[in-house]
């Protein structure tokens, strides 16, 4: 986050409102998540970065659970919300959910994440998210679509911003694509029942 937090300096602006203009407005990605959420809900969110999402949140739920693996992440998040009480702040080891009690969220959610995973994570990640889960809580995460053409030329065209393959292969956050298929195997294997197909939204229930 050190290029959002320099450039918020430097035009003397909030770094959430950076994350805004050129990822997606927060609270536009927070109405996938409030249908589903309560002011008695427990909320997870798994790789919250500075609170581009929480904010829109945290004022409808009992409490918010903001989780990441960056330390600065979870700095700067801490100062974006500190108007809220509600919001504990964890790190995260990147590998699983082992933090939290099985049945302990009535909501767990995760966007601009999911879509860095190799597949084997989010395999991991889906089984730990089910057992956190209270009966009956809900998931949402977005992902990549793999659907038709314009998901290749996006592609295509992310691999030649950064320079070429090569360059791109050695990138940490590259995208990996998932298919609604692929997705609705693992929500079967796991016995979750699928809310939103749609993969940019990805939202299951546990049963």
């Amino acid at each position: 986050y050190s290029y959002y937090l320099s450039e918020a300096r430097r035009q003397k602006v909030s770094p959430l409102e950076i994350l805004d203009q050129q990822w997606f407005e927060g609270s536009k990605t927070a109405t996938a998540v409030l249908p589903h959420i309560s002011n008695t809900s427990d909320v997870l969110e798994i790789a919250c970065g500075i609170g581009r999402v929480s904010r829109f949140i945290a004022p409808h739920c009992r409490q918010l659970h903001c989780a990441d693996i960056l330390d600065e992440a979870l700095a700067e998040a801490r100062l974006q919300l500190n108007a809220f009480d509600n919001i504990s702040y964890d790190k995260l080891n990147g590998f699983d959910l082992s933090l939290y009690e099985s049945e302990s969220f009535d909501c767990v959610y995760s966007f601009t994440a999911f879509f860095h995973f190799d597949f084997e994570l989010v395999v991991s990640y889906l089984a730990e998210i089910k057992r956190i889960l209270k009966p009956g809580g809900t998931g949402i995460i977005e992902f990549k679509q793999w659907k038709d053409g314009r998901d290749v030329v996006q592609l295509m065209e992310k691999i030649e911003l950064h320079g070429g393959l090569r360059a791109y292969h050695a990138e940490l956050d590259k995208w990996r694509y998932v298919s609604n298929e692929m997705l609705a195997v693992l929500c079967n294997y796991y016995d979750l029942k699928i809310l939103v197909p749609d993969v940019t939204q990805f939202t299951f229930r546990k049963c």
